[in-house]
């Protein structure tokens, strides 16, 4: 979907360019630049995240998490609604471990004056909030698996595949359905070309067999064990 996304985004900009909207095209550019899906590159996005949480910054992950939801993850079926549920959930850990692991405990302290309002009252959070006054989370029960490499890097690999199955499934305005649609159509083009080859590859070597199988060379010639019968044949006869 990337590249269709990044020829689209090329056609729009001709076509402004082509009718003089300049200042709409200015703000086109702006909006392109500022892109929080990164036109739908589940690379990307994770890059973008994972730069969020390194850097303590709560704001632009909750806002960039926040535009993939009302973009993108609320216009799905119901099915998928528990799985980005969880990966939210395992994103905002993974951020306050890393604030932890990097000594921010002022990072930490702002997570939970900010969220508690949203996440209190939430099962999944009822043992977190004893983070900030835990000397050796890293030894707890409770937090030490989060701050092992695995789950970390596992976390990020689960949210990779979610968002490209995400951007499989999800509905497509016109243009870019227009776009999917020619690439179908071109494969399927390039795909019966293949075939109309292979069958004419296949019909010229049956009947290449065909012809050798039935030479004129070949339908008249005798095996040789009736050709030797025979003159023996003849040659007995011309004895007597």
């Amino acid at each position: 979907m990337a590249c269709a996304i990044q020829y689209v985004d090329e056609l729009v900009r001709d076509y402004l360019l082509y009718r003089g909207f300049v200042s709409t095209l200015k703000s086109f550019e702006v909006d392109q630049k500022n892109d929080r899906t990164r036109a739908m590159r589940a690379d990307k996005i994770v890059e973008s995240l994972a730069g969020h949480i390194d850097a303590g910054e709560l704001e632009t992950l909750r806002d960039t998490w926040h535009h993939l939801d009302t973009q993108m993850f609320r216009r799905l079926e119901h099915s998928y609604q528990n799985p980005v549920r969880k990966m939210e959930l395992g994103l905002y850990r993974f951020y306050l471990v890393t604030c932890v692991s990097t000594g921010k405990a002022d990072k930490v302290t702002e997570f939970f004056e900010k969220m508690t309002p949203e996440i209190q009252g939430q099962p999944e959070w009822k043992e977190w909030f004893v983070l900030p006054f835990v000397k050796v989370p890293e030894e707890n029960p409770v937090f030490q698996l989060y701050f092992t490499r695995h789950w970390q890097e596992s976390l990020m690999v689960s949210l990779r595949n979610l968002l490209s199955v995400v951007f499989q499934n999800a509905p497509l305005p016109t243009l870019l359905q227009y776009e999917e649609d020619a690439n179908r159509i071109k494969e399927l083009e390039e795909e019966n070309e293949s075939l109309r080859r292979q069958l004419a590859a296949l019909r010229g070597e049956a009947e290449a067999q065909k012809k050798s199988e039935f030479s004129p060379e070949h339908a008249l010639r005798a095996p040789d064990e009736l050709i030797d019968d025979f003159y023996v044949i003849a040659q007995s006869q011309q004895s007597k």
